[in-house]
């Protein structure tokens, strides 16, 4: 596919224009990024609400029916349910784990098999989690194993 990118006056509408055979599932992910307004989370930590970009967060975790945020340096908490958050955060490189955990496929650094088909993803900031059984083939899928 060719690409063309104009770099424009800062006063005129952006615009992405594509001239496609057919609209494929990454070209629908491409136009959901690009219609996307906000690319953030709001987290509470140490009684102040901060805004949390998608790319800084590492995993979502439901604890006792309050909703995490985990980033390099610190941990958020969420009034969303977990749900809610996947729904913010499909198109965006975020795939769920287990039932009470999303993950950031960019921050995984390694994985590996454990014992009874589950997997175990080694992050950025070195911390390791679990992935399901019923969750490996949707993550093999994501990071391209598939056979």
């Amino acid at each position: 596919m060719k690409t063309t990118i104009e770099i424009i006056d800062p006063t005129t509408e952006e615009q992405a224009i594509f001239k496609l055979h057919q609209l494929s599932p990454t070209i629908e992910k491409v136009i959901s990024i690009l219609n996307e307004e906000e690319h953030f989370l709001i987290g509470e930590a140490e009684n102040a609400l901060y805004k949390i970009l998608f790319s800084d967060v590492l995993y979502i975790e439901v604890v006792d029916k309050r909703s995490f945020i985990y980033t390099e340096k610190q941990v958020y908490q969420s009034n969303d349910k977990l749900y809610q958050l996947e729904e913010k955060l499909m198109h965006f490189d975020f795939i769920r784990i287990s039932k009470s955990m999303l993950l950031n496929i960019e921050a995984i650094q390694a994985i590996a098999p454990l014992i009874s088909g589950r997997f175990e993803a080694r992050l950025i900031n070195e911390e390791k989690v679990a992935i399901s059984r019923k969750y490996v083939p949707e993550l093999k899928k994501c990071l391209g194993m598939e056979r």
